[in-house]
């Protein structure tokens, strides 16, 4: 076993300090400064879900979006609520407390590199060439992971529970001692980080147990073995005891309710534009790998990436991958496992240095220029580069998504100028709205509504028009919305545009009216009066030309 030295490298420091300056510039970029002069700091409206359960458990709401009815299990990370729950105990404004969850996201990110390094230079140096410079470069700047992490969702840990796994399989299997309960440990957190991560631990175990990793010590692995499975289904009790399920409701959503075909294909849709982007960079490593094949370290991390890559298919992939609005070149189900291709192309790298010998001043330069054009590979910048890949890539361009938080908190304020606190509201955008507001929420796609994530998809897709399905923004029900639930006010209103209906004559023969873009219901004791709304710009230059005419006759 090859380990690395305890005293930090001057060259780890040197790539943290850039990162942390990166990152923290990033994370700046996603705030934004509200039409009441303040800035906001604002996570992903799905992480926004999982901070408004947190801030709701922190006022006494319990572990509940909506702040009224059964709580639902409308969140997928539950160890990754734990930090949000104490960031909400802060005692800052609502605008400030998702700064910690990002600054711990660059943390992580920060760990992670450490980890790439200590796995290249423990597992996949070569006899000669050491070095572990492009894969701790490549997994600091990717800009998906970096964007995944730092807008608040769980990927960046994830990415980080999965390398120390595979750091400690190998171990089990070829270190000096085995190091199984601190793997199982591992699989544990990852385990409750995200369900899907199950596949995860499969895949580390069962190497373990094929590449003869239980010789020395099979009772400690069963030990570990039984923790991981107190953990498990402890946390499967508190599931049915508490939220009165086995699963959590976006499983419904995303897996039910459309035809398997439609889901695949889609979900190929999304991989092909993965491939596509980064194609150079999987030849690179297929090739090497296949030259290296006896190598048996490297089945682990080329399996645990081709394994989520095939996961990603299966659930249809993720809702954004082909919205040209969030140009991320890997989704959440595939940037987390980036850095395990990086650290295979590391290790390519160095055996091929080792075969030709270039141990001398030779080696430094060409894993320098490795790491460079990995780097520029990975983010879209050569060949060929997009302006807008640059300019994310520079923090020019805010990251995706961040104008929409603003556009949808205006309309927050605008509503909260109309509605009392307490009102019944339904909204399509989950995280937000119900983050800074007060209101009783329904959530039009069924993220938080059993009833909704059980129905059939709305959206008219087929084998034949995969593009269409959108995983987790396909299905609503607006005869239950309007005759059962009754709100007092829509956010907004998803869906039935899509079904080529009205919105106007659908809300209006319902008793609502439009008001600054949100639907309010007429007669509702929570609906503020209004003064008339101000008529569109057109129609108010053509009433201002009228006027003027009659002054001058």
């Amino acid at each position: 076993m090859k380990s690395s030295r305890a005293r930090l490298d001057p060259g780890l420091a040197v790539l943290l300090v850039v990162l942390l300056f990166w990152g923290g510039f990033l994370i700046f970029r996603t705030s934004f400064v509200a039409e009441d002069g303040k800035r906001y700091f604002c996570l992903f409206d799905d992480a926004m879900i999982t901070m408004t359960y947190a801030r709701n458990l922190v006022e006494g709401y319990g572990l509940n979006w909506a702040r009224h009815g059964a709580p639902v299990e409308g969140f997928t990370h539950p160890l990754w609520l734990v930090p949000m729950v104490a960031a909400n105990l802060l005692p800052v404004e609502l605008r400030f407390r998702s700064l910690p969850i990002q600054l711990l996201s660059l943390a992580v990110l920060a760990l992670l590199v450490v980890a790439v390094r200590r796995l290249m230079l423990s597992w996949f140096s070569g006899e000669r060439a050491r070095h572990w410079g492009p894969a701790a470069v490549m997994t600091a700047f990717c800009y998906s992971l970096a964007f995944w992490s730092l807008i608040g969702m769980e990927t960046g840990l994830q990415a980080l529970l999965a390398v120390v796994a595979v750091h400690l399989a190998i171990a089990s299997v070829e270190g000096r001692r085995e190091r199984h309960l601190e793997l199982w440990a591992v699989c544990a957190a990852a385990y409750l980080v995200r369900m899907d991560m199950l596949l995860l631990v499969v895949a580390v175990q069962a190497w373990v147990v094929l590449r003869g990793g239980l010789r020395r010590d099979r009772r400690r692995w069963l030990l570990g073995l039984g923790l991981f499975l107190a953990v498990a289904l402890g946390y499967e009790v508190f599931r049915w005891v508490y939220f009165h399920d086995f699963l959590p409701n976006t499983w419904y959503l995303k897996m039910t309710g459309v035809p398997l075909i439609v889901r695949l294909l889609r979900g190929l849709l999304s991989l092909e534009l993965f491939v596509r982007d980064h194609l150079l960079l999987l030849l690179a490593a297929g090739i090497g790998i296949l030259a290296l094949r006896r190598d048996r370290r490297l089945e682990l991390p080329a399996g645990i990436f081709l394994l989520y890559c095939a996961y990603s298919v299966w659930v249809g992939g993720d809702a954004w991958d082909l919205d040209v609005e969030v140009p991320v070149r890997a989704n959440r189900y595939i940037s987390f496992v980036l850095p395990l291709l990086f650290v295979l192309l590391n290790a390519v790298l160095n055996r091929v240095l080792d075969a030709w010998k270039l141990a001398g001043s030779w080696a430094p330069a060409a894993a320098t220029a490795a790491g460079a054009l990995g780097l520029l590979l990975v983010n879209g910048l050569w060949p060929g580069g997009t302006d807008t890949a640059w300019r994310l890539m520079m923090g020019t361009q805010r990251p995706p998504q961040v104008e929409s938080h603003l556009t949808v908190l205006r309309q927050l304020h605008r509503m909260q100028r109309a509605v009392r606190p307490g009102a019944t509201v339904a909204t399509a955008w989950a995280g937000i709205p119900a983050y800074f507001s007060d209101y009783k929420l329904v959530d039009i796609l069924g993220f938080n509504d059993r009833h909704v994530a059980r129905a059939p998809s709305r959206l008219p897709g087929d084998e034949d028009h995969p593009r269409l399905f959108r995983p987790g923004h396909d299905r609503w029900d607006f005869d239950y919305l309007l005759k059962r639930v009754r709100p007092d006010a829509f956010f907004q209103v998803w869906g039935p545009r899509l079904e080529g209906l009205k919105v106007g004559e659908l809300m209006t023969s319902a008793g609502y009216q439009q008001h600054s873009g949100i639907w309010l219901k007429r007669g509702s004791p929570y609906v503020l009066d209004l003064p008339p709304q101000e008529p569109p710009l057109r129609e108010a230059a053509d009433h201002r030309r009228h006027k003027k005419k009659r002054r001058a006759a």
